[in-house]
């Protein structure tokens, strides 16, 4: 998520994408107050703890960026900020618990790309409406997706990737969050790109996914570039490629799919808050 001052006497900084992200951590607090001024307790607010529903399992960006922000919106509000994580149907059910969630403010939801946009249009009967559901409060990031595969797999970049797919079309396997999720449609947008036809191995967050991926037990996947460049930096995985215009400061080696041969196959997921 970003580096540090190495001498002892300093203190350490945050990245900037950190940093940015708490500077809109602060605005959604205030939102989130303003968005409750109408009601007879907002004077009162927060008297207690508040949920933060993270709609994915454990350990993926999604999460990591909650509690980054969980951390700061603490401070800002003081308050305890529990961090709550429900996650199936590629946030779908996290997403319904706020959203039967009684909209006094304290339950907020940590949504997504695929919570309120791709899920919607994906499955024949949604959980819940993401125009009509939800009270959208701030935008608290927006990250590309980063393409990685298992580190024995035999392709070492985009184009090695690409011949490798074709070529075992009836046995590659890529993960995912879940279906509809921001780690499933960037790699549905890769495949039909390059005309693979790869089988689809659907999991309940992108850190199961990911274990899989660091296992062997899938090909690939179209991770967060938080998880997927720490994981690559690291050599749990191979880094493939950015799926954005330019290479990204957390992995500056990595070349983007437009670099490798194939413009124009880019994906970028939001995270946001939304209360009931």
């Amino acid at each position: 998520m970003g580096g540090a001052d190495q001498g002892c006497r300093h203190q350490p900084r945050l990245s900037a994408g950190v940093e940015r992200a708490m500077r809109k951590t602060v605005i959604a607090a205030s939102a989130i107050h303003v968005a409750l001024s109408a009601g007879a307790a907002a004077q009162d607010w927060p008297s207690r703890p508040i949920t933060l529903v993270v709609p994915f399992a454990a350990g993926g960006g999604v999460d990591v960026s909650a509690r980054i922000q969980a951390q700061r919106m603490s401070e800002l509000l003081g308050q305890s900020i529990i961090v709550e994580n429900v996650g199936a149907a590629a946030g779908m059910v996290g997403g319904q618990r706020v959203a039967k969630a009684p909209p006094d403010g304290y339950t907020v939801l940590i949504g997504n790309s695929g919570t309120h946009a791709y899920n919607q249009s994906l499955y024949k009967k949604p959980l819940y409406n993401a125009a009509t559901d939800f009270q959208p409060v701030g935008l608290v990031s927006e990250s590309p997706r980063i393409i990685i595969a298992r580190k024995d797999l035999p392709a070492n970049n985009l184009q090695e990737l690409i011949a490798y797919l074709k070529a075992g079309t009836n046995t590659a396997q890529f993960g995912s969050a879940g279906v509809g999720s921001g780690t499933h449609l960037p790699c549905v947008l890769f495949n039909s790109a390059i005309g693979a036809n790869v089988t689809h191995i659907p999991f309940r967050g992108e850190n199961p996914a990911l274990q899989d991926l660091i296992g062997g037990r899938v090909d690939y996947m179209c991770a967060t570039v938080q998880t997927g460049a720490a994981q690559a930096r690291e050599g749990n995985v191979k880094g493939i490629a950015v799926m954005a215009e330019k290479r990204v400061s957390i992995i500056p080696d990595l070349p983007t799919t437009g670099e490798q041969g194939l413009p124009g196959v880019e994906a970028s997921v939001w995270n946001a808050f939304f209360l009931p």
